[in-house]
């Protein structure tokens, strides 16, 4: 299987996943799980909205659903998909328990309230926060997530000079070239 995926031979990844061997050796829920990890990874969204559909509507536990619709979750915002991701929040929100997941809970309302909402007094608690954090990747995500937010508002200016700072805190290969491909550097 992998072996197709990386050699980016589609069809005959999808058509492997629909095989009998594969139907023998892997549940119906892992086959979705697949799927949609492949076309997450492959940017297809109409794929990747006609399946979130099926696997919201499987009897897939709810610790496994939450985990991948993350996924779909983070996927939608990236990609501007506003109203299939406030589907998301909403569904996520309304199955996690917010005493129990209090972290998880807080992070899909702040991606909320950045991402879909663009909740211009939201800036303050980002710079809040910033200032109250002391470990690097947690602020490099702070100041990326506040130059999303400056660009919402339309303050690409100021979104240019956080994306900087997102760089220059980040110590990931992988949040360095994001930014880099942001500020156009």
């Amino acid at each position: 299987m992998m072996e197709y995926k990386l050699n980016k031979k589609e069809e005959e990844f999808l058509e492997l996943l629909s095989s009998l061997p594969i139907k023998l050796y892997f549940s119906s829920k892992t086959i979705m799980v697949l799927k949609i990890k492949y076309y997450l990874d492959t940017n297809q969204y109409e794929q990747i909205k006609e399946l979130t559909e099926q696997l919201r509507k499987s009897n897939l536990k709810m610790k496994d659903l939450v985990s991948i619709l993350l996924s779909v979750y983070a996927y939608y915002l990236d990609q501007g998909h506003r109203n299939d991701a406030l589907e998301i929040y909403k569904f996520l929100i309304g199955q996690i328990d917010e005493k129990s997941n209090q972290e998880l809970y807080r992070e899909l309302n702040e991606l909320k309230m950045i991402y879909i909402d663009h909740d211009r007094n939201y800036i303050s608690v980002l710079e809040k926060k910033i200032e109250n954090t002391k470990v690097l990747p947690e602020v490099a995500i702070l100041y990326f997530r506040l130059a999303k937010l400056y660009e919402f508002i339309g303050e690409v200016d100021k979104s240019k000079i956080f994306l900087q700072r997102a760089k220059n805190s980040s110590k990931s290969q992988e949040q360095m070239k994001q930014s880099e491909r942001l500020i156009g550097t």
